[in-house]
């Protein structure tokens, strides 16, 4: 049996919107730090004018005698990241976030009567969370990005957008020399006797609003690294606008899905950069993990690097190494050439297969493989797929051989390209019961054993119109072969090679 003959059925869709998180702080209001004499966790940075703190029940309270204001560091700073926190009562009391730093400004607040203002150095901008005069019992998450903040409120267990705040200059927060020196305050203002109640105060990380570009993490080979019955994928996380790129594992018999961790690529300016598209392998051989990156931030070009260190899990800041721009217009070039992106890496008959997305005139694009006998460098042309309009190409070991498989053609319902892994000459079609309805998907093909039984599974999304971005994506589509094969040479007899 070959790849393209397998039947896939729709497991599932969904959309986790912004359901995952990585947890990088909270305030702990369970004893009275306000008043402790021997621990500082939250550090008092700001004090004025006549008030009293308490924390009582999980919450933190804060009462003034007029003019005064509070200002309590409670977390570090990562360009992605968002701060929540519940307004449980607020009397005419401003309540809001800043990030204490020596270079920039940033602040956001809400008053009582829900009207606040987001700013940042000299630039502000107003917004009205629509409560008629009160907030009581609503929670506020800002979640940051490369160019501005985004605005959410939960009432009553729902969250909602308030507003997509842009600001110039507002990237220099994604350089490491800024950022690492940054820590965020929650703070409360009174210009007369007022009375805060909050509670709920965290840092984290979420997986955004809609997904994309899947593609697992291998070992050299193009077998998919699983750990406790979990396969990792690389993940495009689209926020309300930009996006970056996340580590979701997945147990893919089940609708289950868990964020790991987060890159950011540093291309050598000290910038760390919110670039995806990547394909990350382990080589068992060398003990390094292998990463090729799509630079979109840094003219649209290919990167990669190594290391020792596992980039799954956590924050990780990953520097990579530009190709090299190419000189003159050469499509079979191994080099930096601007609108590449989707790369793939795997080891297969003693060479390593780079598989690159690549812009062809009026065709669009197409894939292009190179092979080498290194891993990041010394790619020589191989072969280039004759039609254009190919995505998320992903090399994949099959039963006795390998294929390559992707997305394809603008103008066609969720078409899906099969070509032996060294000859894109010969072309077919993916088939499943129940199509994602969307065009250019991603042709992630993956084999994983549950009990005796090894099947075919198959993730991708489609392009719903997510968020203001051009190229929004939406919801994640899980897909899993009919035809089953044996999961391991001990139980060959009890599980036939395929079952129809």
């Amino acid at each position: 049996m070959k790849l393209h003959e397998l039947n896939f059925k729709r497991c599932f869709s969904l959309n986790p919107y912004r359901r995952m998180r990585l947890d990088v702080a909270e305030m702990s209001l369970v004893k009275d730090f306000t008043s402790d004499k021997r621990g500082d966790p939250y550090p008092l940075i700001i004090s004025e004018g006549t008030f009293t703190e308490s924390v009582l029940g999980g919450a933190y309270t804060f009462k003034s005698c007029g003019k005064a204001c509070v200002k309590r560091i409670f977390s570090s700073f990562f360009p992605v990241i968002s701060y929540s926190f519940k307004v449980d009562t607020a009397c005419d009391c401003d309540v809001g976030i800043s990030l204490e730093n020596k270079e920039t400004m940033f602040e956001m607040w809400v008053n009582s009567e829900g009207e606040g203002e987001i700013s940042f150095q000299n630039e502000k901008k107003r917004f009205s969370c629509g409560n008629k005069g009160n907030i009581d019992g609503t929670a506020f998450t800002l979640t940051f990005r490369n160019t501005g903040v985004t605005l959410y409120k939960t009432e009553n267990g729902t969250e909602s957008l308030i507003g997509d705040f842009v600001f110039a200059g507002f990237d220099r927060l994604s350089f490491y020399d800024v950022f690492s020196d940054t820590c965020a305050a929650i703070y409360c203002r009174a210009l007369k006797n007022s009375r805060a109640v909050i509670s709920g105060v965290t840092a984290f990380v979420c997986d955004g609003i809609s997904h994309a570009d899947m593609k697992p993490i291998r070992y050299e080979d193009g077998t998919p690294i699983v750990e406790n019955g979990r396969i990792f994928f690389t993940f495009t996380s689209r926020l309300q606008s930009e996006m970056f790129q996340t580590v979701i594992s997945v147990c893919p018999s089940l609708c289950d899905f868990r964020m790991e961790g987060v890159m950011l690529f540093d291309t050598g300016d000290g910038k760390c950069c919110t670039d995806v598209a990547s394909s990350v392998i382990f080589d068992r051989n060398a003990g390094l993990w292998y990463i090729w990156m799509c630079s979109f931030s840094h003219g649209h070009i290919l990167g990669r690097t190594k290391t020792s260190a596992d980039p799954r899990f956590g924050l990780n800041i990953i520097d990579v190494k530009l190709l090299e721009e190419a000189s003159g217009e050469n499509i079979y070039a191994f080099a930096g050439i601007t609108g590449d992106e989707d790369p793939d890496l795997c080891f297969i008959d003693g060479k390593w297969n780079l598989t690159v997305c690549r812009l062809s005139g009026k065709e669009g694009y197409k894939y292009l493989r190179f092979v080498s006998d290194q891993p990041l460098d010394g790619f020589v042309f191989a072969d280039i797929t004759p039609t254009g309009g190919k995505t998320g190409g992903l090399m994949v070991p099959f039963e006795d051989g390998y294929c390559f498989v992707c997305g394809t053609d603008f103008n066609s319902r969720a078409k899906y390209d099969v070509y032996p892994y060294n000859d894109f000459s010969v072309r077919h079609s993916l088939s499943c019961n129940y199509d994602d309805g969307g065009f250019r998907g991603w042709g992630t093909v993956f084999a994983h054993s549950s009990g005796t039984r090894r099947f075919y599974y198959w993730i991708t999304f489609d392009r719903h119109n997510a968020s203001d971005y051009n190229w929004s994506y939406g919801n994640i589509y899980m897909y899993r072969s009919k035809e089953y094969f044996p999961s391991g040479q001990l139980i060959t007899d009890a599980c036939p090679e395929q079952n129809t």
